[in-house]
């Protein structure tokens, strides 16, 4: 991804490099571009509403890392590293699910299939018929990655064990039913497990109340089982990829789980949801803009450049 013609930049926040911020905005306009065009083609919206939710959560996964996707339409295979053609084909075939022998095989090169093989993109786990059978499996890879943490401490310097992987569970509002989560929760927070659970937003509808999709009980529902759990705005990309970044390091050195609850953020005395197709990258257009991150200019032609790939 090019940089910037532009001079000098005023500000560099050493929480979230410049070059980040160019990155997470980058993928949020393909993921809004790919979502649009795989809206066309099969109808519902699909990730369209959730480009910040997922970019941030998963811009510094690695290939030590496992995802397990609630949206389950190729656009987190596309910020992975699929191609459009593959991705929006007439079935999502952007990357093979991986068999659970695999996966739990990491120096398997059946866990980078479908991938450039410089690409560092985190292997998808197996797609699931059930909501139980997709977490109790995410759980199940968590358990793993945590005993061979362990077993790599033991054998090498503390360096080594910075990359140890995560798991990063996506999951729709609803997704579960309510027993399943307190047994996940419970069973993450006493095993410590590298999990970050990511419950993504409501995509709200034009008009809709409010107080119907307004949540983060999900969030004290983690707490009350051990799970530290944080409510983030779904809108604030900066915002949710520290909240991320915090969270992920922490299950890499054995800090166990955590969750993000991504909600709409409300301003005091407002009694409706705003449309939610444009507020995450218009708000983080207007951030890098204030702070000489980028130009108007270079955010046209990243949005160009990436309209041409897409298979008409």
């Amino acid at each position: 991804m090019a940089t910037p013609t532009t001079a000098e930049v005023a500000y560099e926040n050493p929480l979230i490099p410049n070059a980040k911020l160019r990155q997470i905005y980058a993928a949020m306009v393909r993921a809004r571009l790919l979502g649009k065009a795989l809206a066309k083609r099969r109808r519902g919206q699909g990730a369209l509403g959730l480009e910040a939710c997922l970019v941030s959560t998963s811009v510094d996964l690695g290939q030590d890392d496992f995802v397990s996707d609630a949206v389950m339409d190729g656009t987190v295979d596309f910020l992975r590293g699929a191609m459009f053609r593959s991705t929006l084909g007439g079935t999502v075939q952007a990357l093979r699910d991986t068999t659970l022998e695999s996966v739990l095989r990491p120096d398997d090169k059946a866990r980078r299939r479908g991938l450039n093989a410089d690409c560092g993109a985190p292997s998808r786990l197996p797609a699931m018929p059930a909501n139980e059978a997709r977490l109790w499996t995410a759980m199940g890879i968590a358990f793993e990655l945590k005993a061979q943490h362990a077993h790599g401490r033991a054998e090498t310097n503390a360096d080594a064990a910075k990359r140890d992987g995560v798991v990063v569970v996506y999951a729709r509002p609803g997704e579960g039913s309510p027993a399943l989560w307190r047994n996940i929760l419970a069973f993450a927070a006493e095993h410590l497990l590298p999990v970050l659970f990511v419950v993504l937003r409501t995509v709200q509808r034009q008009g809709a109340n409010a107080k119907a999709t307004r949540s983060g009980a999900m969030s004290a529902v983690s707490h009350r089982h051990g799970v530290p759990g944080m409510a983030v705005d779904a809108d604030d990309a900066v915002a949710l990829y520290r909240v991320a970044q915090e969270a992920i390091a922490r299950a890499r050195i054995g800090g166990g789980a955590a969750l993000m609850e991504c909600v709409p953020f409300l301003v005091e005395g407002t009694k409706r949801l705003p449309q939610t197709t444009g507020d995450a990258i218009e708000g983080l257009e207007r951030y890098m803009l204030a702070r000489g991150v980028a130009t108007k200019r270079w955010m046209e032609r990243e949005a160009e450049s990436c309209a041409r790939r897409i298979v008409k």
